[in-house]
């Protein structure tokens, strides 16, 4: 890599860190996450006015924070993949826009590489946040984000978290959970979603040597296109 190129990475590096300082956030991990999956564009014209999003972050971010407030609920929230920055520490990167209204089984499809989702309150997806923890963007070690928006390396200190914080709003409620929707397609899946293009190899870097978490990125090979649309136990979903 020619000087300039490592000056514009150190650049990067740099803002993504200020970044993590200022976004606004609370430490409530996702219960349900799809990988490569995102809603219909006609879903997302509808609900463009209750959206907010957040660029140039990392996929665990938007998995490990919720970015609404009183009296505003998060109960889903998709992130669009960068990438432009798919070999930098942390990747994916991207746009992370925060949902009070949950998109049917129906509404999603598969967009692989590209999107991600996650749900919160138990009301959809695979069981879990389906991220590694946030990492430090100049060594991909991992670490936390408590919700006074600061990093932390490190072990997480969990009783920092967030969790459900948005229950005690006075009005409190929930959109009905989804039914029992079929995910073998993704019981071999990684963990962390592919920094690449779909046809491409994984560009994630990992970890410098030394850094909290010993991570090593799965192969391209490890990642496979999911359905094109979910399917419950009887067959395609309607709503």
């Amino acid at each position: 890599m020619s000087f300039a190129k490592r000056m514009i990475s150190s650049s990067l590096m740099a803002l993504l860190l200020i970044s993590v300082e200022l976004v606004s956030a609370n430490w409530d991990p996702s219960t349900g996450h799809l990988h490569n999956y995102r809603p219909s564009q006609s879903w997302l014209s509808q609900h463009k006015s209750g959206e907010r999003c957040f660029n140039d972050i990392q996929v665990a971010e938007c998995a490990q924070n919720t970015r609404l407030s009183y009296p505003n609920v998060q109960v889903f929230a998709t992130f669009q993949v960068n990438h432009a920055d798919d070999n930098h520490h942390g990747c994916p990167y991207g746009t992370c826009c925060a949902y009070t209204s949950l998109p049917s089984p129906s509404d999603m499809e598969a967009d692989f590489t590209n999107y991600h989702s996650f749900f919160w309150h138990n009301l959809g997806g695979i069981s879990g946040p389906g991220t590694n923890p946030i990492a430090n963007p100049r060594t991909g070690a991992f670490g936390y984000e408590r919700s006074n928006g600061k990093f932390y390396e490190g072990k997480a200190d969990t009783t920092q978290e967030q969790v459900d914080h948005d229950s005690h709003y006075r009005g409190f409620s929930l959109p009905p959970a989804w039914p029992s929707v079929s995910y073998a397609f993704a019981k071999s899946e990684p963990v962390q979603p592919k920094c690449g293009t779909a046809e491409g190899e994984n560009l994630d870097p990992g970890q410098s040597s030394g850094s909290y978490g010993n991570y090593k990125p799965a192969p391209a090979s490890s990642y496979q296109a999911p359905p094109a649309k979910l399917t419950t136990s009887s067959g395609s979903y309607n709503s």
